[in-house]
């Protein structure tokens, strides 16, 4: 089965570039990067059944022009299934969960830069986009919310925002984030992939955005699926829990740093994770029960133990195995939040893949390397 994607009227005179991540339930996640021609209308993109594919399309300069969610057997291009609309905030709505509402699928939600106190629950087949991580800030107050939750949602886009302050209260806050179901904690992103009738299809790609100071920074549960690329979890207690069984994401170049407790914590999910940076947690990743997928090319760096079990079993990773190293990353200067890689960074050209970066060398370890390297 395939898909036919449209170049955007204005990448074709200059070429575009196609971003595909393909996640599956039962086989490790793929990415690949394609220059399409200049004067291109569309390519195709093949597909096998149990895949969800998350396409982006950049300019030339790595900048995104274009995202979104698709599930294997869609024939249509989300942007193409009506005549997309982009609904701003708060030029057009007075908030963002009434924009939401009233957007329908192939839309994309623009949020000006601002401090928004609010929770948004989210609905397939939407962009939602900031207008720049640093400058879009969700707030929690210090409440134990959701700030953004698409549970039940496919195909959807969540980029450009800083997700904070959220707090906890609720009943399994001050608890292990394994020990209840996802429903019971408080996290800046949340999505439950299931209902009482069994799985519900639900997917995000979550790009380009800060989470800090959050009880959780992102939380998937049962069944969820996301592919969690090029984002900043910088001093939240947890930093990316997969709670409760059976999710599928791919965690590929961020940076966790100073998440206290734990930066990932896996619990029998299917998770890839690959070319992040993982510093100064109490636990680094922290695994229950039957963990599967690839561990690969992370850096990690005064972490109390960088990779911790709840069973007596052997390491699912070691240091100095697959790439996976300990090393100070050398950012540009952590503590005024910039967190590129400075000149003689460990960080540049050590990722997993050849040709991934917008130069064409080996793509770049933390939150500013491979495809999507190219935010602030």
């Amino acid at each position: 089965m395939s898909l036919r994607v449209p170049v955007p009227e204005a990448l074709r005179d200059s070429g575009a570039v196609a971003v595909v991540s393909r996640l599956h339930e039962s086989r490790p996640a793929q990415e690949s990067v394609t220059a399409l021609a200049v004067g291109a209308r569309e390519f195709e993109v093949d597909a096998t059944p149990g895949e969800v594919l998350a396409v982006s399309l950049l300019d030339p300069a790595g900048a995104l022009s274009e995202a979104a969610m698709v599930r294997a057997g869609a024939s249509v291009w989300p942007m193409k299934q009506s005549q997309p609309r982009t609904l701003r905030v708060p030029q057009d709505y007075p908030n963002i969960q009434a924009a939401v509402d009233a957007a329908r699928a192939g839309d994309t939600v623009l949020v000006k830069s601002g401090t928004y106190f609010e929770t948004v629950r989210l609905k397939s087949g939407i962009q939602l986009l900031g207008s720049g991580a640093r400058w879009t800030i969700l707030d929690g107050g210090g409440a134990p919310v959701k700030l953004i939750d698409f549970s039940g949602a496919s195909n959807v886009v969540v980029a450009g925002f800083t997700f904070q302050n959220v707090g906890t209260g609720n009943v399994c806050d001050a608890m292990d984030v394994m020990d209840c179901g996802g429903t019971w904690y408080s996290a800046a992103v949340y999505a439950d992939g299931h209902t009482e009738q069994g799985q519900a299809p639900t997917s995000a790609l979550l790009m380009h955005n800060i989470f800090r100071h959050n009880s959780i920074g992102a939380m998937l549960y049962f069944h969820a699926r996301a592919v969690v690329r090029n984002n900043l979890f910088v001093g939240n207690t947890h930093g990316f829990v997969a709670n409760h069984f059976q999710d599928v994401a791919l965690v590929a170049n961020n940076v966790f740093w100073e998440n206290t407790r734990e930066a990932i914590v896996n619990q029998a999910a299917y998770l890839d994770i690959l070319n992040n940076v993982v510093a100064r947690s109490e636990i680094g990743i922290w695994h229950a029960h039957i963990q599967t997928g690839r561990i690969r090319c992370n850096l990690f760096f005064e972490n109390g133990v960088n990779g911790a079990d709840i069973h007596l079993v052997p390491p699912r990773f070691e240091i100095g195995t697959d790439g996976n190293v300990e090393l100070d990353p050398r950012f540009v200067s952590s503590d005024s939040g910039n967190f590129h890689p400075a000149g003689d960074s460990p960080l540049i050209d050590a990722g997993c893949f050849e040709g991934l970066d917008q130069n064409g060398t080996r793509e770049d370890r933390g939150a500013y390397g491979g495809p999507l390297g190219s935010w602030q």
